[in-house]
Protein backbone atom coordinates (compact mmCIF):
# COMPACT_ATOMS: atom_id res chain seq x y z
CA UNK A 1 0.00 0.00 0.00
CA UNK A 2 1.29 3.51 -1.17
CA UNK A 3 0.82 6.16 2.07
CA UNK A 4 -0.26 9.51 1.86
CA UNK A 5 0.08 12.19 4.46
CA UNK A 6 -2.76 13.51 5.76
CA UNK A 7 -1.36 17.54 4.68
CA UNK A 8 -2.02 16.18 1.39
CA UNK A 9 -5.64 15.13 1.67
CA UNK A 10 -8.03 17.14 0.59
CA UNK A 11 -12.59 17.69 1.65
CA UNK A 12 -13.97 15.91 -1.54
CA UNK A 13 -11.02 13.17 -2.55
CA UNK A 14 -12.29 10.05 -3.60
CA UNK A 15 -10.50 7.01 -4.19
CA UNK A 16 -11.26 3.80 -6.02
CA UNK A 17 -10.12 1.60 -3.39
CA UNK A 18 -10.26 1.89 0.29
CA UNK A 19 -8.49 4.27 2.28
CA UNK A 20 -7.00 3.05 5.59
CA UNK A 21 -6.15 4.55 9.15
CA UNK A 22 -4.07 1.31 9.86
CA UNK A 23 -4.07 -2.12 7.94
CA UNK A 24 -7.15 -2.84 10.16
CA UNK A 25 -9.17 0.49 10.35
CA UNK A 26 -11.25 1.68 7.20
CA UNK A 27 -11.09 5.88 7.05
CA UNK A 28 -13.75 5.62 3.79
CA UNK A 29 -14.66 3.05 1.48
CA UNK A 30 -13.87 2.60 -2.27
CA UNK A 31 -15.50 5.08 -3.88
CA UNK A 32 -16.71 7.26 -1.05
CA UNK A 33 -16.17 10.87 -0.31
CA UNK A 34 -13.08 11.90 2.09
CA UNK A 35 -14.56 14.66 4.51
CA UNK A 36 -13.48 17.76 6.05
CA UNK A 37 -14.54 16.00 9.45
CA UNK A 38 -12.20 12.68 8.32
CA UNK A 39 -9.64 14.68 8.11
CA UNK A 40 -10.08 17.28 11.27
CA UNK A 41 -10.25 13.46 12.72
CA UNK A 42 -6.84 12.36 11.88
CA UNK A 43 -5.18 15.36 13.44
CA UNK A 44 -7.02 15.08 15.98
CA UNK A 45 -5.62 12.08 17.25
CA UNK A 46 -2.33 12.56 15.79
CA UNK A 47 -2.66 10.61 12.65
CA UNK A 48 0.10 11.88 10.29
CA UNK A 49 -0.28 9.27 7.33
CA UNK A 50 -3.18 6.95 5.91
CA UNK A 51 -2.71 4.36 2.95
CA UNK A 52 -4.56 2.74 0.07
CA UNK A 53 -4.18 0.67 -3.22
CA UNK A 54 -6.10 3.13 -4.91
CA UNK A 55 -5.97 6.13 -6.96
CA UNK A 56 -8.07 9.08 -7.03
CA UNK A 57 -10.94 9.30 -8.98
CA UNK A 58 -12.28 12.40 -8.12
CA UNK A 59 -12.11 15.50 -6.11
CA UNK A 60 -15.04 17.22 -6.02
CA UNK A 61 -15.13 19.84 -3.07
CA UNK A 62 -17.47 19.06 -0.71
CA UNK A 63 -18.61 21.38 2.02
CA UNK A 64 -21.19 19.13 3.59
CA UNK A 65 -19.42 18.22 6.74
CA UNK A 66 -22.68 17.36 8.33
CA UNK A 67 -23.58 14.94 6.00
CA UNK A 68 -20.31 12.69 6.51
CA UNK A 69 -20.16 9.05 7.49
CA UNK A 70 -18.53 8.38 10.84
CA UNK A 71 -15.09 7.72 10.26
CA UNK A 72 -13.80 4.56 11.98
CA UNK A 73 -11.61 5.15 15.65
CA UNK A 74 -8.16 3.75 16.26
CA UNK A 75 -8.71 0.30 17.58
CA UNK A 76 -10.13 0.03 21.48
CA UNK A 77 -9.08 -3.16 21.90
CA UNK A 78 -6.75 -6.25 20.62
CA UNK A 79 -8.58 -8.72 18.77
CA UNK A 80 -11.58 -6.13 17.67
CA UNK A 81 -12.87 -6.53 14.75
CA UNK A 82 -13.20 -3.73 11.67
CA UNK A 83 -16.49 -2.25 11.07
CA UNK A 84 -18.26 -3.85 8.01
CA UNK A 85 -19.95 -1.01 5.76
CA UNK A 86 -23.32 -0.88 6.01
CA UNK A 87 -24.80 -1.72 2.73
CA UNK A 88 -22.02 -3.50 0.63
CA UNK A 89 -19.55 -1.18 -0.62
CA UNK A 90 -20.32 1.64 1.10
CA UNK A 91 -23.64 2.53 -0.63
CA UNK A 92 -25.66 2.48 2.50
CA UNK A 93 -23.08 4.87 4.42
CA UNK A 94 -23.92 7.50 1.18
CA UNK A 95 -27.30 7.46 2.16
CA UNK A 96 -28.09 11.26 3.01
CA UNK A 97 -30.59 9.52 6.46
CA UNK A 98 -27.54 7.64 7.64
CA UNK A 99 -24.93 10.40 7.33
CA UNK A 100 -27.49 12.35 9.18
CA UNK A 101 -27.81 9.52 11.96
CA UNK A 102 -24.10 9.30 12.21
CA UNK A 103 -23.15 13.01 12.24
CA UNK A 104 -25.99 13.05 15.51
CA UNK A 105 -24.32 10.00 16.70
CA UNK A 106 -21.00 11.89 16.90
CA UNK A 107 -22.68 15.00 18.78
CA UNK A 108 -23.84 12.24 21.25
CA UNK A 109 -20.78 10.75 21.77
CA UNK A 110 -19.21 14.23 22.16
CA UNK A 111 -21.73 15.48 24.73
CA UNK A 112 -22.64 12.61 26.43
CA UNK A 113 -20.78 12.87 29.45
CA UNK A 114 -21.64 16.48 29.71
CA UNK A 115 -25.00 15.52 29.74
CA UNK A 116 -24.66 13.10 32.23
CA UNK A 117 -22.95 15.37 34.08
CA UNK A 118 -26.26 17.73 34.04
CA UNK A 119 -28.22 14.85 34.77
CA UNK A 120 -26.54 14.30 38.04
CA UNK A 121 -26.48 18.38 38.89
CA UNK A 122 -29.70 18.50 38.33
CA UNK A 123 -30.69 15.34 40.65
CA UNK A 124 -28.33 17.20 43.36
CA UNK A 125 -30.10 20.53 42.93
CA UNK A 126 -33.66 18.62 43.24
CA UNK A 127 -32.80 16.60 46.09
CA UNK A 128 -31.94 19.63 48.03
CA UNK A 129 -35.18 21.66 46.81
CA UNK A 130 -37.59 18.56 47.70
CA UNK A 131 -36.00 18.56 50.81
CA UNK A 132 -36.56 21.83 51.65
CA UNK A 133 -40.18 22.02 50.53
CA UNK A 134 -40.63 18.51 52.75
CA UNK A 135 -38.77 20.38 56.10
CA UNK A 136 -40.91 23.34 55.08
CA UNK A 137 -38.27 25.72 54.01
CA UNK A 138 -37.16 27.94 51.60
CA UNK A 139 -37.28 26.77 48.30
CA UNK A 140 -34.92 27.83 45.33
CA UNK A 141 -37.27 28.49 42.47
CA UNK A 142 -34.09 29.57 40.42
CA UNK A 143 -32.38 26.85 40.84
CA UNK A 144 -34.87 24.49 39.27
CA UNK A 145 -36.07 26.74 37.07
CA UNK A 146 -32.39 26.92 35.86
CA UNK A 147 -31.81 23.19 35.63
CA UNK A 148 -34.45 23.06 33.97
CA UNK A 149 -34.06 25.39 31.24
CA UNK A 150 -30.34 23.74 30.58
CA UNK A 151 -31.89 20.09 30.10
CA UNK A 152 -34.37 21.60 27.21
CA UNK A 153 -31.66 23.33 25.93
CA UNK A 154 -29.67 19.94 25.61
CA UNK A 155 -32.46 17.80 24.68
CA UNK A 156 -33.64 19.67 21.99
CA UNK A 157 -30.60 21.06 20.26
CA UNK A 158 -28.58 17.30 20.32
CA UNK A 159 -31.30 14.86 18.88
CA UNK A 160 -29.55 11.52 20.00
CA UNK A 161 -28.90 12.52 23.77
CA UNK A 162 -31.66 10.37 25.10
CA UNK A 163 -29.53 7.29 24.52
CA UNK A 164 -27.21 8.65 26.86
CA UNK A 165 -29.88 7.42 29.72
CA UNK A 166 -29.25 4.35 28.77
CA UNK A 167 -26.83 2.43 30.77
CA UNK A 168 -26.76 5.82 32.88
CA UNK A 169 -25.74 4.49 36.88
CA UNK A 170 -26.87 6.86 39.05
CA UNK A 171 -26.75 6.34 42.32
CA UNK A 172 -29.05 9.03 43.83
CA UNK A 173 -32.18 8.81 45.23
CA UNK A 174 -34.47 6.58 42.60
CA UNK A 175 -37.33 9.15 42.88
CA UNK A 176 -35.10 11.64 41.88
CA UNK A 177 -34.23 10.39 38.72
CA UNK A 178 -36.65 9.07 37.77
CA UNK A 179 -38.83 12.13 38.00
CA UNK A 180 -35.33 13.33 35.98
CA UNK A 181 -35.72 10.34 33.27
CA UNK A 182 -39.16 11.11 32.82
CA UNK A 183 -38.77 14.73 32.24
CA UNK A 184 -36.34 14.42 29.42
CA UNK A 185 -38.52 12.29 27.85
CA UNK A 186 -41.31 14.63 28.24
CA UNK A 187 -38.93 17.58 26.94
CA UNK A 188 -38.46 15.52 23.52
CA UNK A 189 -42.28 14.49 23.67
CA UNK A 190 -43.41 18.29 23.71
CA UNK A 191 -40.65 19.69 21.17
CA UNK A 192 -41.77 17.06 18.67
CA UNK A 193 -45.38 18.76 19.59
CA UNK A 194 -43.93 22.19 18.37
CA UNK A 195 -43.82 23.41 21.90
CA UNK A 196 -42.25 26.83 21.95
CA UNK A 197 -38.91 27.56 24.33
CA UNK A 198 -40.76 29.13 26.89
CA UNK A 199 -43.65 26.40 27.24
CA UNK A 200 -40.93 23.64 27.03
CA UNK A 201 -39.35 25.14 30.05
CA UNK A 202 -42.86 25.02 31.97
CA UNK A 203 -42.62 21.61 31.21
CA UNK A 204 -39.74 20.45 32.02
CA UNK A 205 -39.76 22.68 35.63
CA UNK A 206 -43.04 20.76 36.55
CA UNK A 207 -42.38 17.69 35.69
CA UNK A 208 -39.15 17.59 37.96
CA UNK A 209 -41.01 18.11 40.80
CA UNK A 210 -44.21 15.88 39.89
CA UNK A 211 -43.16 13.43 42.26
CA UNK A 212 -42.52 15.80 45.02
CA UNK A 213 -45.42 14.43 47.08
CA UNK A 214 -43.77 11.18 47.11
CA UNK A 215 -41.01 12.17 49.52
CA UNK A 216 -43.44 13.03 51.99
CA UNK A 217 -44.51 9.53 52.41
CA UNK A 218 -42.84 6.94 55.26
CA UNK A 219 -39.10 5.38 53.73
CA UNK A 220 -40.93 2.15 54.31
CA UNK A 221 -43.55 2.65 51.85
CA UNK A 222 -41.11 3.93 49.46
CA UNK A 223 -38.17 1.61 49.55
CA UNK A 224 -40.25 -1.42 50.19
CA UNK A 225 -39.42 -4.80 48.14
CA UNK A 226 -42.44 -6.57 48.75
CA UNK A 227 -46.07 -5.87 47.26
CA UNK A 228 -47.77 -3.10 48.89
CA UNK A 229 -50.62 -3.66 51.44
CA UNK A 230 -54.27 -2.34 50.35
CA UNK A 231 -53.29 0.43 53.12
CA UNK A 232 -49.93 1.37 51.55
CA UNK A 233 -51.57 1.67 49.01
CA UNK A 234 -53.96 4.22 49.37
CA UNK A 235 -51.40 5.83 51.46
CA UNK A 236 -49.08 6.12 47.82
CA UNK A 237 -52.37 7.62 46.35
CA UNK A 238 -52.35 10.75 48.09
CA UNK A 239 -48.79 11.80 47.00
CA UNK A 240 -50.53 13.85 44.17
CA UNK A 241 -52.26 15.73 46.61
CA UNK A 242 -49.69 16.52 48.84
CA UNK A 243 -47.14 17.48 46.20
CA UNK A 244 -49.69 19.54 44.82
CA UNK A 245 -50.09 21.59 48.35
CA UNK A 246 -46.09 21.46 48.86
CA UNK A 247 -45.60 23.24 45.96
CA UNK A 248 -48.35 25.97 45.97
CA UNK A 249 -48.22 26.57 49.75
CA UNK A 250 -44.53 26.35 50.43
CA UNK A 251 -42.65 26.61 47.48
CA UNK A 252 -45.19 29.46 46.08
CA UNK A 253 -45.30 27.59 42.52
CA UNK A 254 -47.91 28.79 40.18
CA UNK A 255 -51.21 26.42 40.36
CA UNK A 256 -51.02 25.57 36.72
CA UNK A 257 -47.06 24.47 37.04
CA UNK A 258 -48.20 22.17 40.43
CA UNK A 259 -51.33 20.83 38.43
CA UNK A 260 -48.61 18.12 36.76
CA UNK A 261 -48.02 17.05 40.11
CA UNK A 262 -51.57 16.63 41.15
CA UNK A 263 -52.82 14.98 37.85
CA UNK A 264 -49.88 12.65 36.51
CA UNK A 265 -51.66 9.63 37.42
CA UNK A 266 -55.09 10.84 36.42
CA UNK A 267 -55.83 8.34 33.11
CA UNK A 268 -57.46 9.59 30.03
CA UNK A 269 -60.03 6.91 30.47
CA UNK A 270 -61.25 8.21 33.59
CA UNK A 271 -59.42 5.39 35.91
CA UNK A 272 -56.79 7.49 37.33
CA UNK A 273 -56.43 8.97 40.67
CA UNK A 274 -56.87 11.65 43.04
CA UNK A 275 -60.03 13.09 41.19
CA UNK A 276 -60.56 10.58 38.35
CA UNK A 277 -60.77 13.08 35.62
CA UNK A 278 -60.62 11.78 31.53
CA UNK A 279 -60.03 13.41 28.31
CA UNK A 280 -59.85 17.18 28.20
CA UNK A 281 -60.62 17.39 32.12
CA UNK A 282 -56.88 16.41 32.38
CA UNK A 283 -54.09 19.29 31.08
CA UNK A 284 -52.21 18.69 28.16
CA UNK A 285 -49.25 19.10 29.39
CA UNK A 286 -50.33 16.52 32.03
CA UNK A 287 -51.35 14.25 29.44
CA UNK A 288 -47.60 14.45 27.99
CA UNK A 289 -46.13 14.10 31.33
CA UNK A 290 -48.35 10.97 32.13
CA UNK A 291 -47.07 9.01 29.29
CA UNK A 292 -43.43 9.81 29.49
CA UNK A 293 -44.11 9.27 33.56
CA UNK A 294 -45.52 5.22 33.14
CA UNK A 295 -43.01 4.69 30.26
CA UNK A 296 -39.58 5.52 31.83
CA UNK A 297 -41.12 3.42 35.51
CA UNK A 298 -41.46 0.50 33.34
CA UNK A 299 -38.02 0.80 31.84
CA UNK A 300 -36.37 1.46 35.40
CA UNK A 301 -35.84 -1.23 38.09
CA UNK A 302 -37.52 -0.28 41.30
CA UNK A 303 -37.12 -2.01 44.83
CA UNK A 304 -39.81 -4.34 44.24
CA UNK A 305 -39.27 -5.13 40.28
CA UNK A 306 -36.78 -5.31 38.11
CA UNK A 307 -36.94 -3.11 34.93
CA UNK A 308 -38.51 -4.50 31.74
CA UNK A 309 -37.02 -3.79 28.09
CA UNK A 310 -38.08 -0.65 26.35
CA UNK A 311 -39.68 -2.71 23.50
CA UNK A 312 -41.74 -4.61 25.93
CA UNK A 313 -42.60 -1.24 27.26
CA UNK A 314 -44.09 0.64 24.65
CA UNK A 315 -45.64 -2.98 23.81
CA UNK A 316 -47.51 -2.75 26.79
CA UNK A 317 -48.37 1.00 26.21
CA UNK A 318 -49.74 0.00 23.11
CA UNK A 319 -52.18 -2.48 24.37
CA UNK A 320 -53.23 -3.33 28.03
CA UNK A 321 -52.33 0.49 29.17
CA UNK A 322 -53.51 2.30 25.64
CA UNK A 323 -57.25 3.55 27.04
CA UNK A 324 -55.14 5.55 29.85
CA UNK A 325 -53.06 7.84 27.50
CA UNK A 326 -53.94 10.75 25.06
CA UNK A 327 -54.47 8.68 21.62
CA UNK A 328 -53.24 11.37 19.86
CA UNK A 329 -50.44 12.40 22.10
CA UNK A 330 -49.47 8.44 22.42
CA UNK A 331 -48.92 8.43 18.63
CA UNK A 332 -46.78 11.05 18.68
CA UNK A 333 -44.71 9.61 21.15
CA UNK A 334 -44.77 6.14 19.21
CA UNK A 335 -43.69 8.09 16.11
CA UNK A 336 -40.81 9.99 17.70
CA UNK A 337 -39.31 7.30 20.06
CA UNK A 338 -40.45 4.26 18.04
CA UNK A 339 -41.37 0.64 19.09
CA UNK A 340 -37.96 -0.66 19.22
CA UNK A 341 -37.26 3.10 21.31
CA UNK A 342 -33.66 4.98 20.57
CA UNK A 343 -31.03 2.98 22.37
CA UNK A 344 -32.92 -0.36 22.36
CA UNK A 345 -30.38 -3.64 21.73
CA UNK A 346 -31.91 -5.86 18.78
CA UNK A 347 -30.74 -8.80 17.87
CA UNK A 348 -31.19 -9.14 13.62
CA UNK A 349 -31.85 -12.14 11.36
CA UNK A 350 -27.89 -12.41 10.62
CA UNK A 351 -27.38 -12.54 14.47
CA UNK A 352 -25.64 -9.06 14.11
CA UNK A 353 -26.28 -6.80 17.30
CA UNK A 354 -27.22 -3.32 16.47
CA UNK A 355 -28.87 0.14 18.76
CA UNK A 356 -31.84 1.87 18.15
CA UNK A 357 -30.12 5.40 16.56
CA UNK A 358 -32.59 6.57 14.28
CA UNK A 359 -36.48 5.53 13.20
CA UNK A 360 -39.42 6.47 10.90
CA UNK A 361 -42.96 6.96 12.09
CA UNK A 362 -44.17 4.92 8.88
CA UNK A 363 -41.70 2.05 9.35
CA UNK A 364 -41.41 1.44 13.01
CA UNK A 365 -40.05 -2.27 13.00
CA UNK A 366 -37.00 -1.20 10.82
CA UNK A 367 -34.76 1.35 12.16
CA UNK A 368 -31.34 3.02 11.41
CA UNK A 369 -29.09 0.93 13.44
CA UNK A 370 -25.30 1.34 14.81
CA UNK A 371 -23.94 -2.07 14.46
CA UNK A 372 -22.51 -2.66 18.47
CA UNK A 373 -21.21 -6.85 17.64
CA UNK A 374 -21.18 -8.94 14.77
CA UNK A 375 -22.29 -12.27 13.92
CA UNK A 376 -19.58 -14.26 16.23
CA UNK A 377 -20.83 -11.52 18.91
CA UNK A 378 -17.24 -9.46 18.71
CA UNK A 379 -17.35 -6.08 18.77
CA UNK A 380 -16.69 -4.00 15.92
CA UNK A 381 -13.79 -1.33 15.69
CA UNK A 382 -15.07 1.96 14.75
CA UNK A 383 -18.82 2.68 13.47
CA UNK A 384 -21.17 1.06 10.90
CA UNK A 385 -24.61 1.67 10.76
CA UNK A 386 -27.44 -0.21 8.88
CA UNK A 387 -30.81 1.32 7.66
CA UNK A 388 -33.29 -1.58 7.68
CA UNK A 389 -35.55 0.04 5.42
CA UNK A 390 -32.46 -0.18 2.90
CA UNK A 391 -31.31 -3.76 3.93
CA UNK A 392 -34.40 -5.63 3.32
CA UNK A 393 -32.43 -8.98 3.65
CA UNK A 394 -31.87 -8.64 7.65
CA UNK A 395 -35.00 -8.19 10.37
CA UNK A 396 -35.06 -7.87 14.12
CA UNK A 397 -35.46 -11.00 16.06
CA UNK A 398 -35.88 -9.81 19.46
CA UNK A 399 -34.75 -7.07 21.68
CA UNK A 400 -31.79 -7.60 24.16
CA UNK A 401 -31.00 -6.63 27.59
CA UNK A 402 -26.96 -4.74 27.63
CA UNK A 403 -25.60 -8.18 29.61
CA UNK A 404 -27.25 -10.68 27.48
CA UNK A 405 -25.26 -9.37 24.84
CA UNK A 406 -22.25 -8.68 26.39
CA UNK A 407 -22.53 -5.14 26.04
CA UNK A 408 -21.44 -1.93 28.61
CA UNK A 409 -23.93 0.77 27.37
CA UNK A 410 -21.91 3.16 29.56
CA UNK A 411 -18.59 3.07 27.84
CA UNK A 412 -19.24 1.38 24.33
CA UNK A 413 -22.08 4.39 23.46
Amino acid sequence: MKKIKVTELKPGMIFDQPVYIDPTNVLVQARQEIMARDIERLVKWGILEVETNGQIVGEGKSDDAAQEPAAAAPAAASGAKPAAPAGGAGGASRDAEIKAVAADYEVLRKYKRSFRNLVVETGEVLQTNIQALVDNKNFDNRAVIGVASRLVEELTTRKLLLVALRGLRYGGNWTVYHSIHATAYGIVLGHTMNYSRPKLQDLAFAMLLMDVGMHKLPGHIREKAAELTDTERTTVKTHPLIGYKMLTEVGKVKASLATIALQHHEAFDGSGYPQGLKGGQIEELTRIAAITDSYTAMIEGRPYRKAILPYDAMKNMLSVQMARFDPKILRTFLGRISIYPLGSLVQLSNQQIGMVVGCRPDKPLRPILRLMRDENSLPLNGLAFVDLIKQTDVYIVKALEAHTAGIDLDSEV
